[in-house]
């Protein structure tokens, strides 16, 4: 969490991988993070998918890939400092 590009909203391709000591903790890492763009958990646990997905507050989350970006149809989906008022099409 003290890489540059953990702490600035960056745009890629770019992967910042990130390991937490358990599910909480790496809940409480995304939420920690001021930008709420989009982040993934790698697991083949459908509770600890669920779980992670309904508790980071982040408006894109991947299960089992490794960038979740939305489909053209669908607007920008950020939250918190990742969401830009009225430019947020």
């Amino acid at each position: 969490p003290e890489m540059t590009c953990y702490k600035e909203e960056i745009f890629g391709p770019v992967l910042v991988v990130l390991e937490a000591e358990s599910l909480d903790d790496a809940i409480a890492l995304i939420n920690r993070n001021p930008y709420g763009n989009g982040t993934a958990i790698f697991t083949n646990n459908g509770a600890t998918a669920r779980k992670y997905t309904n508790e980071v507050d982040v408006g894109q989350v991947g299960v089992n890939v490794p960038i979740p970006v939305p489909l053209p149809m669908f607007s920008f989906t950020g939250s918190r400092g990742s969401f830009r008022g009225d430019t947020n099409f």
